[in-house]
């Protein structure tokens, strides 16, 4: 198989005509790993005037004076043909050994188990273990495949909500009980939507700081949401921002205390005639309890007016839009004012654009692979399912070793630190 070089032009050209491209095989991850330093090439493989194969091969150093490649997702190509799997990964072996690479690391998005929602294998599911067998006989090694949140790597697990054929009502009615209601919350408190420019990316910054320190897990930083935002555009990139807007909010609380007001009096009208009535004394207790309650909001509201203005802010999250899929990236949220539920609101909102504008999948992105309660990650997982979103397990992470020596020598050093 002869390999060819192609240009970015002629790459983007390439992948637009895929059925199936991730993100990360786009030119805006190629144009962000440049801009982290990596050297970025587009490759095809080429046998009797055929395109078999093409990849995004990305170089960056190792071992001073070597380098390690990495190819985000893996390679277009039909893994389930082993000839020509085979034939284009000794092309390339020989074309990264002239380029003094190490080792090449591959992490196709392919499907290795079929799951359900739980996370249960789907009893005579999709299995793609003949690819796993197709890729060692390759030449590749398999990295272990482990459950638990690995952040030196791309997920492996993932939640992600099938769109096809189906509309916003039908969506909705198959997520769960809970979910649904929590949904409903936001809409009844008024929570609101907009999207948050790249001067405004601090907000998010702060609440992923904040959810991070909550629950233990590493963050992003602020020039990483910017840089992301610079890269992919504002035709890609999305960052959705949910708030309580504390006037509207206002005029909701006082329409219902007034409301409240007016019943307190007739009940109270009504016992004046009829006193032993234990079912307009149980109902006024109940009205002056909830009015009492509407008093006491009202006050919350006016503190929460002189600490943040007319808007209260709950929850933000990134979102690419690439290919048939959005994909939820980032989010946090200010956990103090959970109760507003300004992460559900976030959700259905993009959800529906996800189904008005045609995407095949909503990708919820990284869980941990772990299913049951008390786990690592549960939490995270089990907000997920909630919408309905089914567990995907993805093949795992390859190594082509292309200079063993130098390959067992950065394994042992790495292991060392």
């Amino acid at each position: 198989m002869e390999l060819r070089a192609l240009s970015k032009e002629e790459y983007i050209k390439f992948i637009n005509q895929q059925r199936n491209v991730d993100f990360l095989q786009s030119s805006y991850a190629a144009d962000k790993l440049i801009d982290e330093g990596w050297n970025v090439e587009f490759i095809q493989g080429i046998d009797q005037d055929k395109i078999k194969a093409c990849a995004m091969v990305c170089t960056t150093h190792l071992l001073r004076y070597f380098y390690y490649a990495y190819v985000p997702r893996g390679f277009f190509i039909d893994y389930s043909d082993s000839k020509t799997l085979a034939d284009f990964v000794s092309a390339l072996r020989s074309y990264l050994k002239k380029k003094k690479v190490i080792y090449l690391e591959i992490d196709p998005n392919i499907i290795y188990h079929q799951r359900d929602k739980n996370g249960a294998i789907v009893k005579d599911g999709l299995n793609n273990q003949i690819i796993i067998d197709n890729l060692i006989t390759a030449g590749f090694l398999q990295m272990p495949n482990v459950q638990g949140y690995d952040t030196d790597h791309q997920c492996r697990w993932m939640s992600v909500i099938d769109l096809r054929n189906k509309d916003a009502e039908t969506i909705f009615s198959e997520f769960s009980t809970q979910t649904r209601n929590d949904i409903r919350n936001a809409q009844k408190f008024g929570v609101k939507i907009r999207e948050l420019s790249i001067d405004e990316l601090p907000l998010l910054d702060h609440m992923e700081q904040e959810a991070g320190e909550r629950h233990h897990f590493e963050t992003k930083s602020i020039s990483y949401y910017q840089t992301m935002a610079k890269h992919y555009g504002p035709e890609h990139l999305k960052t959705l921002y949910a708030y309580l807007d504390l006037e509207v909010y206002t005029d909701t609380v006082l329409k219902e205390r007034k409301k409240t007001q007016a019943e307190v009096e007739e009940l109270q009208e009504f016992l004046e005639k009829a006193p032993n009535s234990k079912k307009k004394q149980r109902r006024l207790k109940a009205a002056q309890e909830y009015y009492e309650g509407l008093l006491r909001k009202e006050e919350n509201i006016e503190n929460l007016k002189a600490q943040f203005g007319n808007e209260l802010p709950l929850a933000a999250s990134m979102f690419i839009k690439f290919g048939r899929q959005i994909v939820y990236l980032f989010s946090g949220s200010d956990y103090k004012y959970r109760i507003y539920r300004g992460p559900y609101a976030i959700q259905w909102h993009m959800i529906q654009e996800a189904i008005y504008e045609g995407y095949d999948f909503y990708n919820m992105y990284g869980i941990s692979g772990y299913f049951e309660k008390g786990q690592d990650g549960y939490g995270v997982f089990d907000f997920k399912r909630g919408f309905n979103a089914q567990v995907v397990e993805l093949i795992g992470r390859y190594h082509l070793v292309i200079h063993p020596i130098l390959y067992k020598l950065h394994k042992k050093i790495h292991k060392a630190i």
